[in-house]
């Protein structure tokens, strides 16, 4: 997918703005134990205990003592690998292209981690599709499955959790990020597809395993083909591959219009039309704002079911905000069973963009398994 609005995110996270937004700043004293099980942050309070390294941070540990971990998030389109460790300010991912076939992913995060390795002690990785066991069981976005723990464990000589993207980006957002202080976090990442991940008291809730695959939600039968073969999933209409569709479709009909203009010699993106729309152009606008009103209508089904205290919007798409969330908001209560009888739940975008999941992999490499 061509859709990479979130490049123009910045490339560093603060660890000043972890900690001074995050539940250790806000709840010193309580328990800080960490459960058991991988992505398991949880407890009692709103978003549960620190991992070590945010730990250190609110009790000050000298600068020199600190955990260092392999984060890596891998989507549809990019893979990105950073070093996350006590001693420096922030981090800024390296970020490649997605291998192509699902096999090539593991040495693919090795070839990226082993120059950043030298001292650390986990690893964790976000990735796209369904988990279990430190397997890959299955990607959207690429054929097959392939074990990613144990080879990369392999590699790099560490223990190694894997966990969806999703849930993941939530875990960051509940910890320190635009979920912070609420019950029941609802992460929806909106990127090449759409990806959830549910975090009630800080825990990321598994279900039997795979809970969270919300893209694949139906809500027009009658709608485009979606990358898993079924017509009308709610990520063929309102993610980032839905923009790339309609952006191709409005060329073809404008071939003299912005859209097309601005496209590169691949061919229209998501990106000409959200940049056509945001400029004003009336056609891309209509288009822009019909996916964003998908989205909303796919999220009015997320609240009749989960009702969260809060949905958080990341992924690339995401990073667009308020012209894609505005829209959304208005389909939403428009579409939500009884939403005059409802307080209006709040729809808002990440605080980490399109870095939640990396930051999430960094929290789950750094809690006890």
């Amino acid at each position: 997918m061509m859709f990479l609005l979130g490049d123009s995110l910045p490339m560093r996270v603060s660890y000043n703005f972890i900690l001074s937004n995050s539940y250790f700043h806000h709840a010193k004293g309580r328990d800080r134990s960490v459960g058991t099980g991988p992505s398991r942050l949880g407890g009692e309070g709103s978003v549960g205990p620190a991992p070590p390294w945010i730990t250190w941070f609110a009790e000050g540990v000298d600068e020199e003592v600190g955990m260092a971990v392999i984060a890596a998030d891998c989507g549809g389109t990019n893979l990105s690998v950073a070093r996350v460790d006590r001693a420096t300010e922030g981090f800024e991912p390296i970020v490649v292209e997605t291998p192509p076939d699902a096999a090539q992913i593991p040495g693919a995060i090795a070839e990226l981690a082993r120059p950043l390795a030298s001292g650390i002690e986990a690893a964790g990785v976000s990735i796209a599709g369904l988990v279990a066991g430190g397997d890959l069981v299955w990607m959207p976005h690429r054929d097959g499955g392939t074990p990613i723990a144990g080879p990369l464990s392999a590699a790099l000589g560490v223990p190694v959790s894997v966990d969806n993207d999703a849930n993941l980006a939530g875990l960051a957002e509940a910890t320190a990020g635009a979920g912070l202080g609420h019950r029941m976090v609802l992460m929806v990442t909106v990127g090449t597809g759409i990806g959830g991940g549910l975090v009630i008291h800080g825990q990321v809730e598994h279900g039997r395993g795979f809970l969270g695959e919300i893209g694949h939600t139906t809500v027009d039968p009658a709608g485009p083909i979606c990358s898993c073969g079924r017509p009308g999933c709610w990520e063929a209409l309102a993610s980032g591959t839905a923009l790339d569709r309609a952006a191709i479709e409005l060329a073809a009909a404008q071939p003299e219009g912005p859209v097309a203009r601005s496209a590169s010699p691949e061919g229209p993106s998501g990106k000409d039309l959200v940049d056509a729309a945001l400029s004003g152009d009336p056609a891309a606008k209509v288009a822009f704002e019909q996916i964003a009103a998908h989205f909303g209508r796919g999220l009015a089904n997320m609240v009749a079911v989960f009702d969260p205290d809060v949905i958080v919007v990341g992924g690339g798409v995401g990073s667009v905000g308020e012209p894609f969330l505005a829209p959304a908001r208005r389909a939403l209560e428009s579409w939500l069973n009884g939403s005059e009888h409802r307080s209006p739940t709040p729809v808002v975008a990440a605080a980490f963009g399109t870095r939640a999941g990396i930051v999430g992999a960094a929290l789950l490499a750094g809690a006890p398994t």
